[in-house]
């Protein structure tokens, strides 16, 4: 597993300038308490990133996410690795480091069946929602652009609409996956604690199932302090919400 020094300098040189001038010397400082093995101190410079001077990047969240699995809180570090990802979707280490903290959780195994996928989905999930957001702005002005090269070229109106139409539902077929994208990443959860799902939001109703620490939900609604979040397997039920941490 790749959590050495040098997956961490490769993501700085990447996220150079995102810190310039904001936050460098906490990223710095968090990369050096990470060597020494000083986790917590690591994960406190990395809040305060967050926090404090306002940077979000793959780094700092990848940074967290090897400090917590260090520290045993799967959790944890599976939420920053995801919240990485989301930012860098195709970074291999990001991959290997998440797909190894999946490993270690009871019941992922299990959970994920069924699950995936076909070839264009793993494309379209292998893009940041920035990237489906140029993609689609792309696509639908190539869209208008071949509607006007077609009828300045006074091809026959048929042949317009339908070379036109066609290049219209392939951008639609993008929006509504930059939607879905959307929707999926503002919906998701993870257990940073083991828990029990319980059939109302309440701690005297009935407990449904058991939710393990690092278990990856869907989020379906939110009624004060709790969640009702669903597993892979689709069962669905009530967690308390300082028990998972939302992306």
């Amino acid at each position: 597993m790749r959590f050495g020094a040098l997956a961490l300098i490769i993501l700085a040189v990447l996220a150079g300038p995102v810190f310039a001038d904001k936050g460098e010397d906490f990223f710095a400082q968090a990369v050096a308490k990470y060597q020494k093995a000083d986790y917590t101190a690591a994960i406190a410079l990395n809040e305060r990133l967050l926090k404090e001077a306002g940077v979000e990047s793959p780094a700092v969240y990848f940074n967290l996410g090897n400090c917590y699995f260090k520290q045993g809180r799967l959790g944890r570090a599976i939420l920053n690795y995801l919240k990485a990802q989301s930012l860098a979707p195709r970074d291999a280490d990001i991959k290997a480091n998440l797909a190894f903290a999946r490993q270690e959780v009871e019941q992922y195994e299990a959970d994920k069946q069924g699950k995936e996928s076909g070839r264009w989905r793993a494309y379209f999930r292998s893009l940041s929602i920035s990237e489906f957001k140029w993609l689609a702005a792309a696509a639908w002005m190539l869209t208008g652009i071949i509607c006007l090269v077609t009828l300045f070229a006074g091809w026959p109106m048929k042949r317009v609409v339908l070379c036109t139409g066609s290049a219209a539902v392939v951008s639609a077929y993008i929006l509504i996956a930059l939607i879905g994208a959307f929707l999926e990443a503002s919906g998701q959860a993870v257990a940073v604690q083991g828990t029990e799902a319980r059939f109302e939001p309440s701690e005297q109703a009935t407990v449904y199932f058991k939710v393990f620490e690092g278990a990856e939900l869907k989020v379906l609604r939110y009624k004060d302090e709790w969640l009702k979040v669903q597993r892979q397997d689709g069962r669905s039920g009530w967690i308390p919400a300082q028990k998972a941490g939302v992306l």
